[in-house]
């Protein structure tokens, strides 16, 4: 049965936010560090790859592109350590689960591939105080994805299915980590969050239908609902003159955040996002 969406325009394609590219970076520095600075090969799948992947017609490309990008898979099996279940010297979750969702931008089989790798990784990886980063970096990953790439289809499709599989899990860490008390210094990243939540809340309904898929979007929305309750409202961890400050800031970055989604969505869409426009 199909489920019932407005078409939208995904005018972006690819990831590419400068936080995104920020954060990726940071995690090769500190993966280098942890190696004793042994040399390491370079990260092949870019922006630029990912594009070249998804739109080429040379069919001699497309086969050395498709083989570049399935030795990135393998690679990061060993990375995420799918044999060892997480463990071993040659296991780095934060740098894996990075790349894997790189990978999942290009579209086909490798797709496939690095969305079940990933979900595989979440379901059983080891809880690391390290691994927050990058969680919420493949939060919000998948949120944009949900919100930007989903959106076009006027029905539910496997990659849609898988991503909500995967939100529940990294939206089920994020609050197991929540109520150990490890997300206070985390606001800035919950608060880059939001607009997602606030488009995915308004077209959540459109998978009531599908019992499992609607389960897994309420969990997330609630879970968010929860942590940001008691967590952004908490003013445990700044000064009033601080907090005052500090959301200015956030506020702005999320302003901006709340533009970009906007471009993705005709005018008949932006009724979702209605709750955050000042």
């Amino acid at each position: 049965m199909p489920v019932n969406k407005s078409p939208t325009t995904n005018k972006l394609g690819v990831i590419s936010s400068s936080y995104h590219e920020k954060l990726l970076r940071l995690n090769f520095q500190n993966l280098r560090k942890r190696r004793n600075k042994k040399s390491n090969p370079s990260f092949s799948i870019t922006k630029e790859f990912i594009v070249r992947f998804n739109q080429t017609e040379n069919p001699k490309e497309k086969e050395e592109l498709l083989d570049l990008a399935r030795k990135n898979i393998l690679r990061c099996k060993r990375k995420l350590g799918l044999k060892t279940l997480g463990s071993g010297k040659h296991v780095h979750l934060p740098t894996a689960w990075m790349e894997v969702m790189y990978l999942a931008q290009c579209k086909g089989e490798i797709q496939d591939e690095a969305l079940n790798m990933l979900y595989a990784s979440l379901d059983y990886a080891s809880f690391d105080y390290e691994h927050l980063p990058t969680l919420f970096f493949v939060a919000e990953s998948v949120l944009y994805r949900l919100c930007c790439d989903a959106f076009q289809k006027t029905y539910l499709y496997s990659v849609e299915i898988k991503l909500t599989k995967i939100g529940y899990l990294v939206f089920l860490r994020l609050f197991i980590y929540y109520l150990h008390g490890h997300l206070e210094s985390f606001k800035q990243h919950l608060l880059r969050l939001q607009p997602y939540l606030y488009a995915l809340s308004s077209s959540g309904e459109s998978y009531y239908k599908y019992p499992n898929i609607f389960s897994n979007v309420q969990f997330i929305l609630k879970t968010m609902e929860i942590i940001c309750k008691r967590g952004l409202l908490s003013g445990s961890v700044f000064s009033p003159v601080e907090n005052k400050k500090s959301y200015k800031n956030i506020d702005a970055e999320m302003n901006l955040n709340v533009r970009q989604i906007r471009k993705e969505y005709p005018l008949e869409k932006k009724k979702y996002l209605q709750q955050v426009v000042l």
